[in-house]
């Protein structure tokens, strides 16, 4: 394209060193010619108007080849910005195959992670296991610390093996449209079964004729059930009550809110501050009664079904609030396990 400007350049040039020269000779010419026949007033105006043609049209020459070479100019300044643009696209587009890549690795060294995390809490279980077959011959009151202190490390295994499974792409919730109170009742018949070991009631407060949830029925019976248990577990002769309404939240729309609280033990506000990211122990009287992971699993299961968790000290005790979306928009639609 830039030798086809400097042509065309070098081409009107010749043109109007061409017309120029055409145009002098016939001017010669014909003042030539005339100049003996006519008087020189007559003569001088009639070529006037040949002089101005001339002088007129060197001037759109000229002006062509100003302009001829601004569009040239023009031309070269477009031609260098969008080689330019195609670099920074060139560039994006290689960023964007590196992060794909790097996304690809992180993923599957998380999934790595998580396999030999599983793997470990596995391992944790089964040595627990052996250690409960040793027991026996031990003098009873040591049996049963020891027995205590097993069945909180197997716990603790429980927990960081559904922590691993939560993070495995085959055990993403699946979602379909559920009878919540219906199945909440029924998760309340083996809570109470539970709970009567601590002397522990339960009690469901003010709940709606119908709620129906799109969630995954397993993930919502894990989900309660952890954070029931390990509620019942640190509160002894007490009441666990539950207080469920549907609402509209600014964030998820509509929306299902979970409320726990039960009266007994306080948690101080270091334990509060962690409970919900690390492993809480709580020993009393010898037994272990702390949630250890019971909040953390909890906690990342409510993210992975696109809602929210949290665990405050109130007026009434300890109170766990659990926001969930009832119709959650989600492009995962995998199959799922209990954990």
């Amino acid at each position: 394209m830039e030798r086809l400007g400097v042509n065309n350049r070098s081409r009107l040039k010749h043109l109007l060193i061409l017309s120029i020269l055409t145009w002098v000779v016939a001017v010669a010419t014909v003042g030539y010619l005339s100049y003996s026949q006519y008087p020189v007033m007559v003569w001088a105006l009639s070529l006037a108007p040949l002089l101005l043609s001339g002088v007129f049209a060197m001037m759109t020459l000229n002006q062509s080849q100003t302009e001829l070479a601004e569009a040239n100019r023009q031309h070269s300044r477009t031609k260098r910005h969008v080689q330019e643009l195609q670099l920074k696209i060139d560039r994006f587009e290689y960023d964007a195959r590196k992060a794909a890549e790097m996304r690809r690795i992180v993923l599957n060294s998380t999934q790595e992670k998580d396999h030999s995390l599983r793997n470990m809490a596995l391992a944790l279980d089964h040595a627990m296991d052996e250690i409960l077959t040793v027991v026996d011959g031990l003098e009873p009151e040591d049996a049963e610390l020891i027995r205590t202190r097993v069945e909180g490390m197997k716990r603790y295994s429980a927990d960081l093996q559904g922590l691993a499974r939560l993070e495995l792409k085959s055990e993403l919730p699946a979602r379909i449209e559920i009878d919540f109170l219906k199945a909440l009742n029924e998760l309340i018949e083996g809570w109470s079964t539970f709970g009567k070991s601590h002397k522990v009631k339960i009690r469901l407060d003010n709940p709606e004729e119908q709620m129906p949830l799109y969630s995954d029925l397993n993930w919502i019976d894990n989900l309660l059930t952890r954070v029931v248990q390990a509620l019942i577990r640190m509160n002894y002769d007490s009441t666990l009550k539950i207080h469920i309404i549907g609402y509209t939240d600014a964030e998820l729309g509509e929306a299902l809110r979970i409320e726990l609280s039960i009266q007994g033990r306080e948690l101080s506000e270091a334990q509060l501050k962690s409970i919900l990211t690390e492993y809480l122990s709580i020993v009393e009287d010898g037994q272990e009664i702390g949630p250890g992971l019971s909040f953390v699993v909890a906690r990342r299961m409510t993210q992975l079904l696109n809602g929210f968790m949290d665990v405050t000290q109130g007026p009434a005790g300890t109170e766990v609030l659990i926001v969930l979306p009832r119709n959650p928009i989600t492009d995962d639609d995998e199959d799922s396990t209990v954990i």
